[in-house]
């Protein structure tokens, strides 16, 4: 009896499930039994039908990409700043026409650096160089007439190599025949700095080539390339150099400095600038060595080009940092609000640049000269490679010229971008000097 009664009072409608679209039809029956109030609603369907001012989709900071975009609601680092200030640098410079120019007369000054390298050594001998006669050591007199007759070549029997380096040095003779007493060893022949293909050529067997001097790079073609490697150096400084000038005084008159600096640090755009078109200037570099290379072995001179690899190595090291120097005193001198000085300081850094690639190739001659060129800024892409192809340098010394480069190329940077921000954020009047009231247009004003 007890559990009848307690299931007559609980109401059967409250185990049977909801149905929401009868929830929904309900819901449509009031909102239709209040007409006067159905105009007052805006029905509001999904979130794509919502009008575009009434939405928030704002993303949150941490989840957008840094990719260095100005146009990101975020701030710049200082790496981000000066990659979008290099990357627009290098792109003008890049498309203008003094970049093409300059890249045309560099391959024609390789090509005619070799032109003049070939026929100077198929002139004759150079510098250092003997003739096609043969010193033979280990025979005597009859014995040496008789190989003379079976070469067609002059020989001569020196007593020792000694003697016969003596004869290399002079030039009186091309090249030193060893041969072994004993018969154990093969027999060598001993050069100057480069193989003797007239001798080389009337011998009936191959014979190894050692040198006296390494690289085996003769003097008649080592001027050439050295000639070549003061061009480019000359022609990457002062051509970047004047377009980094010219585009910052054109910032300045058209103002596009102020809107430059609202978003983007004077020092990381100073930084920028410069490495960018350091960066750029290997292009000068790669097409020089390219083209020399290139030529050499058209020339059949494959032994002269290994020879020159790791002298220009060493040049495109400290090449780069010497147009670092160069393009760091562009900016320098372009920040001058003086025409009288922005016109001294850019005439002697031209004069430097040429000067430091002339002194190298005009003291050559005077070896202790030579070294101390060959640590010296601006000097030091034509003096060091000149020592290598010389023979008189090591391998560390490259890597310390390089070194003081990079030194002397801090500082000047230093110097130049705390220059370029005193005078982009401050609007230092002429010669620097901050805009004042004179002492006329006062005495008017007190009137």
């Amino acid at each position: 009896m007890v559990d009848k009664k307690r299931n007559d009072e609980v109401d059967p409608t409250d185990d049977l499930p909801t149905d929401p679209v009868v929830e929904d039809e309900a819901a449509e029956d009031d909102a239709i039994a209040e007409p006067e109030l159905a105009d007052d609603f805006i029905e509001v369907g999904d979130g794509d039908e919502v009008p575009e001012e009434l939405r928030e989709d704002r993303p949150d900071p941490a989840g957008v990409p840094k990719t260095g975009l100005v146009s990101e609601f975020h701030d710049l680092t200082a790496s981000q700043a000066a990659y979008l200030v290099a990357h627009r640098e290098t792109s003008s410079v890049s498309r203008s026409p003094l970049f093409y120019v300059t890249s045309l007369l560099l391959g024609v000054a390789v090509i005619a650096a070799l032109i003049i390298g070939f026929q100077q050594a198929g002139a004759g001998p150079g510098e250092g160089e003997g003739s096609d006669t043969l010193a033979v050591v280990g025979v005597g007199q009859e014995q040496s007439d008789a190989f003379a007759q079976q070469i067609g070549l002059p020989v001569v029997s020196v007593e020792d190599e000694a003697a016969g380096e003596a004869m290399l040095r002079s030039g009186e003779a091309g090249a030193v025949y060893v041969l072994d007493p004993t018969g154990m060893q093969p027999a060598s022949l001993l050069a100057l700095n480069r193989d003797p293909e007239a001798i080389l050529a009337k011998l009936n067997q191959p014979v190894p080539v050692d040198y006296l001097e390494q690289p085996a790079v003769a003097p008649v073609l080592g001027d050439p390339v050295a000639w070549g490697l003061g061009v480019v150096v000359a022609l990457a400084g002062l051509t970047l150099g004047a377009a980094l000038y010219q585009n910052l005084r054109t910032e300045k008159r058209n103002r596009l400095a102020e809107v430059i600096a609202s978003t983007i640090p004077a020092r990381a755009s100073a930084w920028g600038r410069v490495y960018g078109l350091t960066l750029l200037s290997l292009t000068f570099t790669l097409i020089a060595v390219g083209a020399l290379l290139v030529g050499l072995s058209i020339g059949q001179q494959t032994t002269i080009a290994m020879a020159l690899l790791p002298v220009l190595g060493w040049f495109a090291l400290i090449a780069l940092m010497t147009v670092f120097i160069v393009l760091a005193a562009h900016l320098w001198v372009a920040t001058s609000a003086s025409r009288r000085v922005r016109r001294i300081g850019y005439a002697a850094v031209v004069l430097l640049t040429v000067g430091g690639v002339l002194a190298p190739l005009v003291l050559r001659s005077q070896e202790t000269v030579l070294l101390w060129l060959s640590y010296t800024p601006l000097t030091a892409p034509v003096a060091m490679p000149m020592r290598y192809l010389a023979g008189q340098a090591e391998w560390w010394e490259g890597l310390a010229s390089a070194g003081a480069s990079a030194l002397v190329g801090v500082i000047v940077f230093w110097l130049a971008s705390a220059a370029y921000q005193r005078t982009l954020l401050r609007g230092a009047g002429r010669s620097g000097r901050k805009a004042g009231i004179s002492v006329r247009s006062a005495s008017k004003s007190s009137a």
